[in-house]
């Protein structure tokens, strides 16, 4: 059982060879970004690793700052997803 947070699926962005010092970015992966149980997530996460062998994912916890995971010019919908 993962923690009672909300999670959402995001994308890694390593930083390019050139980018020295820089930090992975994290962005929102789209289709998954409705907040979701942490075993929902983990399922999530592992179907985007199956589909998308060749991008990095991560689950992220939302802690309740829901303006970070929306994706640009779309309006967050934070009910839980069904059928996951």
């Amino acid at each position: 059982m993962i923690p009672d947070s909300e999670w959402v699926i995001q994308l890694v962005v390593r930083p390019r060879a050139d980018e020295r010092n820089s930090e992975p970015r994290y962005l929102p992966w789209a289709g998954y970004t409705r907040p979701m149980t942490g075993d929902q997530a983990m399922r999530a996460l592992r179907a985007c690793e199956v589909r998308w062998p060749e991008y990095e994912f991560r689950a992220q916890p939302i802690d309740r700052d829901e303006a970070r995971f929306t994706l640009p010019g779309q309006a967050a919908n934070w009910s839980h997803p069904a059928g996951l």
